[in-house]
């Protein structure tokens, strides 16, 4: 592994040796400022050949002739090369996946502290378990967002998989290098390094590698993980031929214990202070008539607090891709603008998610005392595009899709009563058009899916406008509809344990269909409001008898037969006065579930989220040490109402939803201070730091903060990162 990486990095090394030894060629031998000008015109040659009379006219003809020969048979394209003393940041661009490009941000503002998690993304509708990667539960949705096609399940490991649409290209004029460091929760750090060469404005190569450790507070939480990119672009000079290729090789492992037992919760949510009880478990009273307390601070330990199990889940991927596309019809002679463009992609990915387990009494009976499950999925997917842009027919883009799926499920040590599937083998084909045009003060954009197979065919289309009303205020309104499969693991699962082993062969697509309208101005803030109405939802629901209600987790996947009305109102606002900046997201959800009247007893709510969730932020924003030292401080104050949170059940390494257990209405606030010191970024934050304020003014306030039901949301912790842009 050690000769690996040394191997690695030598050959970095004499990357950018290379290049700057390149550079260095180049700038050792400055051409003159004279002939940079002769050469724009040819002319002005000729002119300066004839005002020198000691030159004879033949030798003229000569030279004239010469050089025109030279640019007749020399077409290849020279492209102007900036010299690197007027690079700027801006020159150091990232390609995405979708063709969109972005400047290497190294600004610090609050969108950024927003996004310096484990993610790197905002946390506003994502609540964390307690410790750093081990999942999310939700506290908002948006369908659409989710693939078009079924995924393998396991959802929750895939929080900080990187699908090929998260893997980056790079252009830069000199190699770049960002760090990015966090601390974890004990006995771990979290580091993800990129360095981007380019060979030449043509060629291009990144590493990426993300790997992070986190014990954790908890029994059996550790968290680890192992992600490796590689990605590559080439370019012809003029742009006309692309070529994008990646490779990904990644592991992410946990630890899982099933949250507390109940005995667990008592001694978690009471710490230090608990009511003295005789042997029946009845308080015993003071002379006052008041209950006895006794001081235990033991239990602020929180790995001596007991857990359901000791069990552990990963995720692996391995994941090949390509990309050709080629332009056509430049909009001009000598443009590098082109109308049309030809591309294929193909990917080739190959999952497996394993679960392995030593105490089998928490998910009821199992055919084996160790349990050891597993799964594979391994998807092809072939993708030919064609765009076309014009000023009379806007953006035009035809995808056509071919996919491959191989769902399997591992063997296992037992003889089933009924004969199961052991594995899903099917293809698709799909064509997707997508169109954008500004027409009549209206941006117009339009999108439709469409399977050609019956079996997990998707449809789906959308509609949105756009237009500015008055005076900076713009408005737009979207309509979105989609059909789809659920994923593999709704339709089969199996595992050692008994009850968990179903095939749902009759289960169909989930229909959602979304409205959707916003209002934006720049000072007053953004008013986004959506309808979805959902049909044929697919969940996972906790049918344990309230009798052993967190001793045993048995999981049924559901479909429901009623109509689910999910109703979301968004504001957010930022004021900024002097240095002072005050930023405010407020959102407001309500789900009506179609009731039977016949039926005593509908069946159970199948989506869950709390009415109300808030988020503000109070900031500064100044300088000291004489502008050296640019730095931003606050403090952030989030909070969301009670509701049925959905349940972690790490076997399947799904939330499932319950309608037993609420969690919620618990104020939380978090303390920051961000510095920039030329390229670098330093964050520090005192996390979720009113549970010891809450404390000290109320002595026997209870910890009744929760990530998920009987799992707690994470104690007050000092976190504390940097990230480092170097431009080399």
């Amino acid at each position: 592994m050690r000769s690996g990486v040394f191997i690695l990095f030598l050959i970095l090394y004499h990357s950018v040796w290379g290049q700057e030894a390149v550079i260095n060629v180049k700038d050792s031998l400055p051409v003159p400022e004279e002939i940079i000008e002769n050469k724009k015109d040819s002319i002005l040659i000729v002119d300066k050949i004839i005002k020198d009379k000691s030159i004879d006219s033949l030798t003229i003809k000569d030279k004239l002739s010469k050089s025109k020969a030279i640019d007749s048979t020399s077409k290849r394209f020279i492209p102007y090369i900036k010299p690197m003393e007027r690079v700027t940041v801006e020159d150091y661009k990232i390609l995405h996946f979708d063709g969109s490009e972005t400047i290497v941000d190294t600004t610090l503002s609050l969108e950024g502290e927003y996004a310096f998690n484990f993610l790197r993304k905002d946390y506003f509708e994502l609540l964390p378990l307690p410790n750093m990667g081990e999942g999310f539960n939700k506290l908002g949705y948006d369908f659409h967002e989710d693939p078009l096609t079924p995924q393998m399940g396991a959802r929750v490991k895939h929080f900080g998989y990187f699908e090929k649409e998260d893997v980056n290209y790079y252009e830069v004029p000199s190699p770049y290098t960002e760090l990015f460091f966090k601390s974890t929760f004990q006995n771990g750090q979290n580091l993800d390094a990129t360095l981007a060469i380019n060979t030449s404005p043509k060629f291009n190569i990144a590493v990426s590698f993300k790997g992070f450790r986190s014990l954790g507070k908890y029994f059996s939480s550790l968290s680890r993980s192992r992600q490796f990119r590689l990605s590559t672009q080439y370019q012809t000079y003029d742009k006309r031929y692309r070529l994008r290729l990646h490779q990904t090789t990644q592991s992410l492992e946990n630890e899982v214990n099933g949250g507390l037992t109940n005995d667990a919760v008592y001694f978690f949510e009471n710490a230090p202070n608990y009511v003295v009880a005789d042997t029946s478990g009845i308080p015993i009273l003071n002379e006052n008539g008041e209950e006895e307390y006794t001081f235990y601070d033991g239990f602020l330990n929180r790995s001596i607090l007991s857990t359901q199990i000791r069990a552990e889940n990963e995720l692996e991927g391995k994941r090949y891709f390509m990309e050709h596309q080629y332009h056509m019809l430049p909009v001009s002679k000598d443009s590098m603008a082109y109308k049309m463009t030809l591309g294929y992609r193909v990917s080739l990915e190959n999952k497996k998610y394993n679960y392995s387990q030593d105490r089998v009494n928490y998910f009821f009976e199992a055919y084996s005392p160790n349990v050891i499950d597993s799964i594979d999925n391994s998807i092809l997917e072939n993708n030919v595009y064609v765009t076309y842009k014009d000023q009379v027919i806007g953006d035009l883009k035809l995808d056509v899709y071919h996919y491959k799926w191989k769902y399997a499920l591992g063997p296992n040590d037992y003889e089933k009563d009924t004969i199961l599937p052991t594995k899903i083998d099917a293809s698709q084909l799909a064509a997707q058009v997508r169109w954008s045009k500004s027409l009549f003060g209206f941006s117009a954009e339009a999108e439709a899916y469409q399977s050609f197979k019956e079996e997990f065919a998707t449809t789906a289309f959308k509609g949105a406008i756009r237009r500015e009303l008055y005076k900076d205020i713009s408005a737009s309104a979207s309509y979105r509809y989609r059909s789809q499969p659920l994923n593999f693991n709704f339709h089969l699962f199996q595992s050692d344990f008994e009850e968990y082993n179903w095939s749902n062969a009759n289960f169909i697509n989930q229909n959602t269909a979304t409205k959707g309208l916003s209002l934006f101005h720049p000072k007053w803030g953004t008013v986004a409001a959506s309808w979805s109405t959902i049909d044929n939802y697919g969940f996972f629901n906790n049918t344990t008898r309230l009798a052993d209600l967190n001793k045993k987790f048995k999981v049924v996947a559901l479909q429901s037969d009623k109509q689910i009305d999910y109703f979301k109102a968004r504001f957010d606002q930022r004021f900024d006065f002097g240095k002072f900046s005050w930023v405010n997201n407020v959102q407001y959800q309500k789900v009506t579930q179609e009731e039977n009247v016949d039926e005593i007893l509908s069946g159970p709510l199948a989506l869950n989220v709390p009415e109300w969730l808030i988020r503000s932020t109070l900031m500064l924003t100044s300088s000291i040490f004489n502008k050296a030292l640019f730095f931003q401080s606050g403090a952030t104050f989030t909070f969301f109402t009670d509701y049925y949170a959905d349940q972690y059940n790490p076997l399947i390494a799904e939330f499932v939803t319950q309608n037993n257990t609420k969690i919620g209405e618990y104020p939380r606030v978090d303390f920051f201070f961000n510095a920039k010191i030329q390229s670098s970024r330093i964050y520090i934050k005192l996390e979720n730091i009113s549970a010891p304020i809450e404390h000290l003014i109320k002595v026997d306030t209870p910890y009744d903060y929760y990530a998920a039901p009987f799992t707690p949301y994470r104690d007050f912790a000092v976190r504390f990162g940097l990230i480092w842009n170097f431009f080399q």
